[in-house]
């Protein structure tokens, strides 16, 4: 039985699946992809790409049905949901898995990347093979990464242009620790909710405000509660495309080669989508009324510094190892 590193050697050396699809034996398999997002969303984008990749590359033998918007659960529920095989194939954030797999806490240190280029480098890197493999432990194949890129902090109360600006503000996290004493430590209230509920939320004023990206913010409707935005770019959130691995141990080489590559197809849409949004709705947010503040420089470090014992405290946990070596990934792209 072919494993995914087996799998990932065999792909890069070139075996596509191309030449051989007319002669590949594919069973006909009807299946369920869920994600958090919109259709409208670039991870919707991506997931309609990898549903018509794998449908092309199987002569329709693959039926995938998205279920977008978390109509299947929020992130927790989709992860046990395809653990036990009731969803196929789920897109989940880093953040939500590391509370079955700690290491992934890793993306979730505060400012740990300068850039979305650093991000990518330790997603397709030696680091996140070595994470991904890590899944099948729990039942869960890794296919590759996706993304929801550099995560940014609106509110309806004031504006943030310096550190005492989060004090006391009602900011929806993340339902994780790293999260959660990321923005205490900020001075922030942090209130761990499931991505569905945060819309009602902010609209109730049951929350004063959110952390997302900008097109995340966009694409779910968040700006229309809110009235500023800060650009504070505090954490890099991968996302991870993953299936059961019951599922993945019945597929034959051929098939695991189709989801390996869809999935592949499907990260190349989405970072040319995503990038390119990101720009626009940046502006887009703007024009809706939004107030948009960045830190200068010296402010930033203000953050970095009333941070800094969060990654200390989640250093070890993570595993020191494997914290040194995300470090000196990112420091070969600083220096380049």
């Amino acid at each position: 039985m072919m494993t995914l590193k087996k799998l990932t050697a065999f792909v890069i050396l070139g075996l596509s699946l191309t030449g051989g699809a007319a002669h590949a034996e594919f069973k006909e398999r009807s299946m369920k992809l869920s994600h958090p997002m919109s259709k409208s969303d670039p991870i919707g984008t991506a997931a309609n790409k990898f549903i018509e990749v794998a449908n092309e590359k199987t002569q329709g033998k693959f039926k995938i049905k998205e279920y977008s918007d978390a109509q299947l659960g929020n992130e927790i529920q989709s992860i046990s949901s395809t653990q036990g095989g009731v969803i196929d194939i789920a897109v989940v954030s880093t953040a939500g898995i590391g509370g079955i797999v700690k290491e992934f806490g890793i993306f979730d240190l505060p400012f740990l990347f300068n850039s979305i280029e650093e991000g990518d480098a330790l997603v397709d890197g030696d680091v996140g093979k070595e994470l991904l493999q890590k899944l099948e432990s729990k039942n869960l194949v890794g296919l590759c990464y996706w993304d929801y890129g550099f995560r940014q902090v609106t509110n309806s109360k004031h504006p943030i242009k310096k550190l005492e600006d989060f004090q006391g503000l009602k900011i929806r996290t993340l339902q994780n620790r790293l999260y959660i004493d990321t923005f205490k430590a900020l001075g922030a209230n942090p209130l761990p909710l499931p991505y569905p509920e945060t819309f009602t939320a902010l609209e109730s004023k049951a929350i004063d405000g959110q952390e997302s990206s900008y097109v995340v913010t966009k694409t779910s409707g968040f700006h229309e509660a809110q009235k500023y935005v800060t650009e504070t770019n505090h954490v890099y959130l991968p996302a991870i495309v993953m299936t059961n691995k019951r599922l993945w141990d019945r597929f034959s080489d051929e098939e695991k080669q189709v989801f390996y590559e869809a999935c592949q197809e499907g990260q190349a849409i989405h970072r040319e989508v995503s990038r390119d949004m990101s720009k626009k709705v940046e502006q887009e947010l703007v024009d809706a009324g939004l107030q948009l503040d960045r830190f200068d420089d010296a402010e930033k470090q203000r953050l970095i510094e009333a941070t800094a014992s969060v990654t200390e405290k989640y250093k070890e946990e993570i595993g020191k190892e494997l914290v040194e070596k995300a470090y000196s990934t990112i420091e070969k792209i600083r220096n380049q």
